[in-house]
């Protein structure tokens, strides 16, 4: 297995950010992904119609890939916690960052990260066609 592997090829995904989230969720159902899909918010109780947990913490395991779809401050405490957590990886769906004129920002993103693969920032994501994956 590479270190990518998890990423591109996930068993089971998470999904932060309501609107977002909703969206790879119904994708997903269409390429015919057979994983788990957990989406993640703090104050709704389901999303797509799959039960919503309240945190990254409440999961029932570890993500191989994560969709993040909240704002860039919020993103880099995310990929703090998933690179903690041991998640396969993460696409970064926030823009802002360098070509907003805040590179700190970006830096302090992929530190957070550590050795977790990464899509993005600015990444609206990607297909895996074969496995049915998409983020």
């Amino acid at each position: 297995m590479t270190r990518l592997d998890r990423l591109l090829r996930p068993k089971s995904i998470a999904v932060l950010g309501a609107g977002w989230a909703l969206n790879v969720i119904e994708q997903c159902r269409k390429m015919g992904f057979d994983g788990p899909v957990w989406p993640v918010h703090p104050t709704k109780a389901e999303i797509g119609g799959l039960p919503a947990y309240g945190s990254l913490a409440d999961l029932p395991g570890v993500p191989d890939a994560v969709f993040i779809g909240v704002n860039r401050y919020a993103t880099i405490d995310v990929v703090r916690e998933l690179a903690a957590m041991g998640a396969g990886g993460a696409i970064c769906f926030a823009s802002g960052w360098t070509e907003a004129g805040e590179p700190e920002l970006q830096a302090q993103l992929v530190a957070a990260g550590g050795d977790m693969p990464m899509l993005g920032a600015d990444c609206y994501g990607g297909v895996n066609y074969l496995d049915g994956g998409l983020l």
